[in-house]
């Protein structure tokens, strides 16, 4: 059996390996959340076509309107920041908007898992909705599949396989655009309103030799 003084020199020597280890989380999905300010956003008119699952506007391209230049300018701040900002693009590439559409969720609907191709950073603008639990709240879903699904006490971004985020009024996400999301059902008696977006880029966009 080890004596006191063994016993404390092995803990001292537990305590400096385990002050040398480290958590490095790579290859992640960023996900950015910010706020805007979406009072003035009239979304009254828009012309509404089924989904999957809810409804979206017949018009995918509602950013180019004039009426909405001062929403199209705050998301475009918020993409400039999370692009050049959090994911430390270089400056010779520019980054713009594409598509952008009107989402409807209404009591008992959801939206359907999906990704969103042929652009980079895609995001939601959420303008109107009931704040309550987790009705209507967007989970993000990996794609990456692993060898062996085994039980977690505690889910964490290391371990979790999809991760919800609340979404009032007024909140930007942005996120990675290959990224699986979707959102749940939803509960409330007044419409979920978004607003969704994707982006591509131009200029110089990778000066290394790809090998």
């Amino acid at each position: 059996m080890l004596n006191q003084i063994a016993c404390q020199s092995l803990l001292a020597h537990i305590y400096i390996v385990m002050n040398k280890n480290s958590l490095y989380p790579l290859f992640s999905k960023p996900i950015y959340k910010t706020f805007i300010n979406v009072d003035d956003v009239d979304f009254k008119d828009i012309k509404w076509v089924k989904n999957q699952e809810n409804w979206v506007s017949e018009d995918h391209s509602v950013l180019d309107n004039p009426k909405y230049k001062l929403l199209r300018d705050s998301i475009q701040q918020r993409i400039i920041d999370y692009f050049y900002g959090i994911m430390q693009a270089h400056e010779g590439v520019e980054i713009f908007i594409t598509e952008s559409w009107f989402n409807k969720t209404e009591k008992g609907q959801s939206h359907h898992l999906h990704w969103h191709p042929n652009s980079v950073v895609s995001g939601v603008v959420y303008l109107d909705s009931e704040e309550m639990n987790d009705s209507g709240m967007i989970y993000f879903v990996t794609n990456q599949r692993d060898t062996i699904d085994y039980n977690i006490r505690e889910a964490n971004i290391y371990n979790a396989k999809q991760w919800g985020i609340s979404t009032e009024k007024g909140a930007v996400l942005l996120f990675p655009s290959n990224t699986d999301h979707m959102v749940n059902k939803y509960t409330g008696d007044v419409p979920r309103i978004s607003l969704a977006f994707n982006t591509f880029v131009k200029g110089i966009v990778n000066t290394r030799t790809i090998i």
